[in-house]
């Protein structure tokens, strides 16, 4: 099967509007968010994860088994080409932790659209911006949400305030042009490296207009829309974890994945 194909029916499962423009890459945003959840479950299951088009769609949209940033956003960008617009993949630094030296290790889109440059993101887990970032603008609030956009050059800060928190760091953007041997590289470390964060922790989320879902190693939390705290419990089993993650995250991972996944974060959290 072409790309073309795959990439009709993860549009046709999106059910996306007649919109156009602006309008049509926030119901795309909103609708991945909300359908695919981002998960590092095979990476922490030790899994290796072909990039390869059709072996991609296979395994996050038509097996539902999650993904991570090399994983989604991939598959947004092929999305956004064959709708006709100009978009191109980005690597990014994560600042979460607040360190400069950090790796360039996420990808992430930059779509070009009546004269404005905007930054657009599936793959971010929890702290994923539900909309387009106009790079061209000071800040951008979508929702209860406000994003501080700093523009240097080639160099993009976007910092995210949400409502009773403090200022956080979300990524520092290249615009720099990247091609596909770049991600293989930041993707092959980021699932193969043995001191990886997701080869050593287990984070799986989902973002739907009400509320955002988390599993953060054996915590399943839950935010409102507004940002409050609604659920924060231990997870104890696996039974419980694959409970979570069918149910709530919309995943349907083998068996052995959920079984290595939960044994590697309750034995890391025993040393």
């Amino acid at each position: 099967m072409t790309s073309a194909p795959m990439i009709e029916e993860y549009l046709h499962r999106l059910a996306l509007s007649e919109a156009k423009g602006v309008a049509l890459v926030t119901e795309l945003i909103e609708k991945h968010l909300a359908r695919y959840a981002f998960s590092s479950l095979n990476a922490l299951a030790g899994q290796s994860l072909s990039l390869q088009t059709d072996v991609l769609f296979e395994r996050l949209v038509v097996n539902r088994q999650g993904g991570y940033c090399f994983e989604h956003n991939k598959i947004a960008y092929l999305a956004l080409k064959h709708l006709g617009f100009e978009v191109r993949s980005v690597l990014a630094r994560v600042m979460l932790n607040g360190k400069p030296t950090n790796p360039r290790t996420h990808r992430m889109n930059v779509l070009e659209l009546d004269g404005e440059t905007y930054l657009v993101d599936v793959g971010f887990g929890n702290k994923t911006p539900r909309g387009l970032l106009n790079i061209n603008q000071r800040t951008c609030t979508i929702g209860h949400d406000t994003y501080q956009i700093t523009r240097n050059g080639d160099v993009v800060m976007v910092v995210l305030y949400e409502p009773g928190q403090p200022p956080l760091t979300l990524y520092e953007v290249e615009l720099y042009d990247v091609v596909e041997a770049d991600f293989e590289v930041a993707h092959f470390y980021s699932h193969q490296h043995p001191e990886a964060i997701f080869v050593n922790n287990l984070v799986v989320s989902l973002i739907t207009a009400s509320h955002r879902y988390l599993i953060r190693n054996q915590q399943f939390l839950v935010w409102d829309a507004a940002g409050q705290l609604v659920t924060d419990k231990n997870i104890d089993s696996v039974e419980a974890l694959t409970q979570l993650v069918q149910e709530v995250f919309l995943l349907q991972p083998p068996k052995a994945v959920l079984e290595t996944a939960f044994a590697k974060v309750t034995a890391n959290a025993a040393v």
